[in-house]
């Protein structure tokens, strides 16, 4: 059976990184351009790293795998602490248990998407994937709050609510 993202009948799995580093006016977070080609309702919008989890794949290697694709660079802290156990059965099985930073879901719009975000850190040059996003760079949290006080429609939505949670908690402590 084959089917596009759009007309799938269940929420597609993905993950999202808020990539963390200290600027000079205070934290700063990695933030990109999105320009899937499939997603013309999407394309244009401001974003965090993300991307779909493929089949058995262990959520934190998604995580690393969708930041350096993206972005360029390689991923040297997530948060909460990875949990590294891997139980495995004689039922030819294996599970992971992981906490993220926060949920998302995308309740109604053109693709039913539920993911988990992970606080992280990175090093290496910034370059983005040619054909999924561009201009990525830091911003910092002035200028994203700002962005989501005034512009909320240039974000996009599946992220909106975590950067609007992860702005309000970071300007509360």
């Amino acid at each position: 059976m084959s089917f596009s993202v759009q007309d799938s009948p269940w929420a597609i799995p993905v993950i999202s990184a808020i990539i963390e580093r200290d600027g000079a006016d205070g934290p700063e977070i990695l933030v990109q351009t999105r320009i899937a080609g499939y997603d013309k309702v999407y394309s244009g919008s401001l974003e965090i790293p993300a991307g779909k989890i493929d089949r058995f794949e262990n959520v934190y290697d998604t995580v690393v795998r969708e930041v350096k694709e993206e972005t360029g660079l390689d991923i040297t802290e997530i948060t909460p602490s990875r949990n590294d156990r891997i139980f495995e059965t004689p039922r030819n099985d294996a599970a992971i248990v992981f906490q993220p930073y926060c949920c998302q879901q995308l309740t109604k719009g053109s693709v039913s998407w539920i993911g988990f975000v992970f606080l992280c850190k990175g090093k290496g040059e910034l370059q983005a994937a040619e054909v999924e996003t561009k201009d990525v760079r830091w911003m910092n949290m002035r200028e994203l709050k700002s962005l989501l006080e005034t512009s909320p429609e240039k974000i996009f939505t599946l992220q909106l609510p975590v950067l609007d949670f992860y702005v309000n908690q970071k300007l509360a402590s």
